[in-house]
């Protein structure tokens, strides 16, 4: 089933989709465990959400 279908179904159906990327509070405490030493993929799998967002806050953050 294509992407795009399974979105429509959604929409229909009135479910509520995580947002793209990480919320204020989810990058503020990406760069929180960042500084304590904890992994990319670590605050990743922390914070339910794929790697490349949180190296995306990290360096917008100026953590990395």
């Amino acid at each position: 089933m294509h992407r795009a279908t399974v979105s429509k179904h959604l929409t229909r159906n009135n479910v509520v989709r995580r947002q793209y990327g990480l919320t204020i509070d989810e990058a503020a405490e990406a760069v929180k465990l960042h500084g304590g030493g904890i992994s990319m993929r670590a605050i990743a799998r922390t914070l339910g959400v794929n790697r490349k967002h949180v190296r995306t806050s990290l360096v917008a953050a100026g953590a990395i």
